[in-house]
């Protein structure tokens, strides 16, 4: 008798158990997307947003022409202007991190001419683009990066709502 009542408590327990877990989302294993963060200068544009553009071979030897130029005019002005981009992503994350907004729109001035630079090279390579991969790339340069399609979560779309709580157990 005693046997059949642990029995049936372990059968009990097991299904009780396997049920809360079918009840709870999977755990997802987290992407390991192309690298995008770093110094926003490394490149011209994001990997994601080329291959978004899916550029000719012409186009892609356009592209690496331009982006070597870049490379070196930002390497240029970065030493010109004694920026640190690892001690400005620090700034900026602590300045985000306490919301500060002065302190967010001074770093943003800081790097204005860099910005300025990557833009006058953007607008090279606009136009090479075809009407089409020009859509793209405002639509990516308009998202920013890694909220544009195929971006990070909810890209382009409303954010989720919360979670809503389990029901209360009596």
């Amino acid at each position: 008798m005693k046997r059949g009542m642990i029995i049936a408590c372990l059968i009990g327990l097991v299904a009780t158990v396997g049920a809360r877990a079918a009840d709870e989302p999977a755990a997802k294993p987290t992407e390991s997307p192309r690298p995008m963060r770093g110094n926003m200068m490394d490149n011209l544009l994001f990997p994601r947003v080329l291959d978004e553009l899916a550029l000719t071979a012409d186009q892609k030897t356009q592209y690496g022409v331009l982006e070597a130029s870049f490379k070196k005019d930002a390497a240029k002005w970065q030493a010109d202007n004694n920026y640190d981009p690892a001690k400005a992503r620090e700034e900026m994350r602590a300045a985000r991190d306490a919301n500060d907004q002065a302190a967010l729109k001074k770093l943003a001035d800081q790097r204005k001419g860099l910005m300025d630079i990557r833009k006058g090279y953007i607008d090279k390579l606009r136009s090479s683009l075809t009407d089409d991969q020009k859509t793209k790339l405002d639509k990516a340069l308009a998202n920013g990066p890694g909220r544009g399609p195929r971006g990070g979560p909810n890209a382009d779309s409303k954010p989720p709502a919360p979670p809503t709580p389990p029901p209360a157990n009596n």
